[in-house]
């Protein structure tokens, strides 16, 4: 029931466009490398284009583009028999989270064959009131983006060193260095 003020408008629009650009080149970098540093893996999208989805989600899972998000308690919460009181701030560490072994099977392996049923448990978008609102839209542009390179550039490969933006919350390359042919 309540409206936003033009300033709380403006700074949430600029959010969405921020962060919607921000996650999709982010993860496309890192779909390319972990694609290149797997040839095996790489090779199912490549040789079925069918595959993509599976792509977009391991990588997801794998090299998630936002590694920690903090957050402040707003109750008593209790995991894995410890208690953060309400009103302490605790680091969510999302790319630890998609990796629990608790959750998913070979946790540090890049599998485009992971079960469903292991990619719905994915950190990488949020989950109940945090869940990330443009996630369809990201898991679409991704989808596209790297359908179409596929066909244009059925044979890429990374030509250089990758270079890393040095930040602990984000985890996207500043440089990957590639050639394509087509």
């Amino acid at each position: 029931g309540e409206h936003m003020t033009a300033q709380e408008f403006g700074s949430f629009f600029i959010l969405l466009v921020v962060a919607g650009n921000e996650t999709t080149t982010k993860l496309l970098g890192n779909a390319w490398y972990w694609a290149w540093r797997n040839p095996a893996e790489r090779a199912k999208p490549f040789t079925d284009p069918e595959r993509v989805p599976a792509w977009v989600e391991e990588t997801l899972r794998y090299d998630t583009s936002s590694q920690m998000l903090a957050r402040i308690t707003t109750e008593d919460v209790t995991l894995h028999d410890t208690t953060i009181p309400a009103g302490d701030r605790v680091v969510l560490v999302v790319g630890s989270a998609n990796r629990d072994e608790r959750v998913f099977t070979d946790p540090d392996v890049y599998d485009l064959d992971r079960p469903e049923r292991e990619l719905q448990q994915i950190a990488s978008f949020g989950f109940g009131r945090h869940f990330c609102l443009g996630t369809s839209l990201a898991r679409l542009e991704l989808r596209i983006l790297m359908e179409e390179s596929l066909k244009r550039f059925p044979e890429m490969e990374i030509n250089g060193r990758p270079e890393y933006v040095e930040s602990p919350f984000v985890n996207q390359l500043k440089r990957l260095p590639v050639r394509l042919r087509p």
